[in-house]
């Protein structure tokens, strides 16, 4: 007797449509997971700008809040260190300057420079002359200042009689941003002179 071998063939492997459609769709998840990571990466790029201007508006306003609370008044006539203000300026002497000489009368300034459509808060080292671009918000930002009485001005002093007195508080106001930061005047201190450093 003989034995019959049946021959079969057996199919290993993939034939070459079915290659071709595996290929194409690795190629169509491949091109999904890229285009996926991109996103991602311009989402977290997005996200960490904003966290860095973020970071440098509340830097520029916490100096600004930390020089207004710390405000020198001058001696009663000494006119040369004299809180002087306008809308887009205005000059003084603190114990807590930007640069943190901390105790040491030191005078500054802080300028709004409007530049198109934004204006530049510029910290201002009045003895060395030197100018800090702090940094940039709307071109309609100015300068308020309050007196004892609760009124806010545009220009200080409002009055001759107060020209040796500080204001109460100072503040950088927008309304194109929303924006009214308020910086109280928390120890106005007297009979101060730069000759103190």
């Amino acid at each position: 007797m003989m034995l019959r071998r049946s021959v079969h063939r057996g199919e290993s492997g993939f034939t070459l449509l079915e290659l071709l459609v595996v290929l194409v769709l690795l190629s169509f998840i491949t091109t999904l997971l890229i285009q996926g990571m991109t996103y991602v990466a311009k989402v977290n790029d997005t996200f960490a700008r904003e966290g860095h201007q973020r970071y440098l508006r509340e830097l520029a306003f916490g100096w600004f809040s930390d020089a207004i609370s710390q405000l020198a008044a001058p001696e009663q006539g000494e006119t040369g260190e004299r809180f002087r203000g306008d809308p887009l300026s205005f000059e003084a002497v603190t114990l807590s300057s930007v640069d943190r000489r901390e105790g040491i009368p030191t005078p500054f300034a802080f300028r709004l420079e409007p530049e198109g459509p934004a204006a530049e808060l510029i910290y201002v080292r009045r003895v060395e002359a030197s100018r800090w671009p702090l940094l940039a918000i709307a071109a309609d930002a100015r300068f308020e200042y309050l007196d004892g009485q609760g009124r806010w001005h545009e220009d200080w002093p409002p009055v001759p009689e107060l020209a040796d007195a500080l204001p109460d508080a100072v503040a950088v106001a927008s309304e194109q941003e929303r924006l009214f930061l308020m910086a109280p005047v928390q120890m106005p201190r007297r009979g101060l002179a730069l000759d103190d450093r």
